[in-house]
């Protein structure tokens, strides 16, 4: 049954943010995590590459108050704050790094009708956000409460395309750019999601912090201080519910490199991407199996480049410059996570949803040769000067909200025990939201377990 003579109380499956955040609230209560791949931390993902640390993941954290900033806190975590412009673009020659999101229009090379479209599309985006950010701040939910109908329901009837309207060649092809990083088009996502993910950075500065080292030392400093076992390299095959003596338990088969075995828990939270959870565990009910089911990705594809100490770097005081018409939409500036200013300078190249998916079959020299040619005719400052690169494929990107979402969550929520899912697909794809929903989840676990003990 067992590789154990104890049963544990939590088994998880998936090592990402939920995951161990799921295992961290769980205490002294002997739990196990389970992940498949060789590493933890799922898209918080980053390396050191030479003296510099590189990311390919989710990359801005919470600043102190969120669930996330509390937990750098409390593991005393270097992190520091984003520059101050979180915005800015290169388009057809042109740089504005300074120029507020609001003026776009009057400085971008455009005719008249294009102009008046990226004003309309502008103001419809800047009013929509701020009606996000109210429902958001009218039905905030608390640490461990579930996912607000309210925010789910804004704006979940029609698409972001369809909010907008009809726009000109090039302005979709701006907007498309722009909202690449939500992990879809903007036919394909809910005009909520894509507003819900404006409200969260719309602004004349930058929220939150990048963590200095690269954010894998968030994962890595959480599994380290965990009371529980962790198991990379450990692929979940099937899980099951099963009665036995002494009452009803998981059963959870796993497979490494090595060999094919199985544990037992009391409870079980799965907190692998929704996809996968859907085919390994087909004990969950109905309504969650079909939930899971209509959860959609969109691909991302990352390339992260070091760069030497002495190049001169533009974006200083930006954080994201946008790209649009190039292999990469946008370029982050992650000086932030390089531990020494003479280790050099970090950069990492985004290109998310459809363009990125048309990406991912390529190889990694051709991704490198289409990036690396376009960042320099972008900014030919960079060029001898990249150190290194490294490439990082993306198939289950971040999930997205189409329309309709809000009804698949109570299938989401509603999973009886001895089960409680986990991801950041429960609500919004951060970090903050993947943590918050294994919070959720961990609560859930030790109230069963605490009924169970009870009884």
């Amino acid at each position: 049954m067992s590789e154990s003579a104890e049963i544990y109380d939590v088994a998880i499956v998936g090592g990402g943010m939920a995951g161990l955040t799921a295992a961290r609230a769980l205490g002294d209560r002997r739990c196990i995590v389970l992940e498949a791949e060789d590493r933890l931390g799922g898209r918080v993902h980053s390396s050191h590459l030479s003296s510099t640390p590189l990311n390919f993941g989710a990359h801005m954290i919470g600043p102190p108050g969120s669930l996330v900033g509390n937990m750098i806190a409390d593991l005393n975590l270097p992190a520091r704050p984003l520059p101050k412009r979180v915005f800015g673009i290169v388009y057809e020659g042109s740089r504005h790094f300074s120029v507020p999101v609001s003026a776009l229009p009057l400085v971008l090379r455009f005719g008249l009708r294009d102009r008046i479209a990226v004003a309309r599309m502008g103001l419809t985006l800047l009013r929509g956000s701020r009606r996000a950010a109210a429902v958001a701040r009218r039905v905030e939910s608390t640490a461990s409460g579930p996912v607000s109908d309210a925010v789910l329901r804004f704006e979940d009837g029609r698409s972001l395309s369809e909010l907008i309207g009809p726009l000109p060649p090039r302005v979709k092809e701006l907007l498309t750019a722009i909202t690449e990083r939500n992990g879809a088009d903007p036919a394909e996502m809910s005009a909520g999601h894509a507003l819900r993910s404006f409200a969260s950075v719309w602004g004349k500065t930058a929220p939150g912090n990048n963590l200095v080292g690269g954010t894998s030392v968030l994962p890595a400093m959480m599994a380290a201080r965990l009371s529980g076992e962790v198991r990379t390299g450990c692929t979940v095959t099937h899980v099951a519910n099963k009665r036995r003596k002494g009452g009803a338990h998981v059963t959870i088969a796993y497979r490494t490199d090595e060999r094919e075995g199985s544990i037992a828990a009391r409870f079980c939270i799965l907190a692998a991407p929704a996809p996968v959870t859907a085919a390994i565990a087909p004990c969950l009910p109905a309504t969650a199996r079909e939930a899971l089911s209509n959860i959609r990705y969109g691909a991302f594809l990352t390339m992260a480049a070091a760069l030497a100490p002495d190049t001169p770097v533009p974006w200083r005081n930006n954080y994201a410059i946008l790209t649009p018409g190039r292999s990469f939409s946008v370029l982050f500036n992650h000086d932030g996570m390089v531990d020494k200013p003479e280790s050099g300078h970090a950069v990492m190249m985004f290109r998310g949803a459809q363009g990125g998916a048309a990406l991912l079959p390529n190889t990694d020299a051709d991704i490198e040769r289409a990036f690396l040619d376009d960042l320099e005719i972008l900014f030919p400052e960079t060029r001898g000067r990249i150190t290194a690169t490294r490439v990082q494929r993306w198939p289950l990107g971040v999930p997205f909200a189409e329309p309709g979402r809000a009804r698949l969550q109570p299938g989401l929520e509603n999973t009886p025990p001895p089960f409680a899912l986990a991801g950041d697909y429960m609500a919004f794809p951060d970090m903050e939201a993947a943590a918050r929903s294994g919070l959720v989840a961990a609560h859930k676990a030790l109230r069963h377990l605490a009924k169970e003990e009870g009884a």
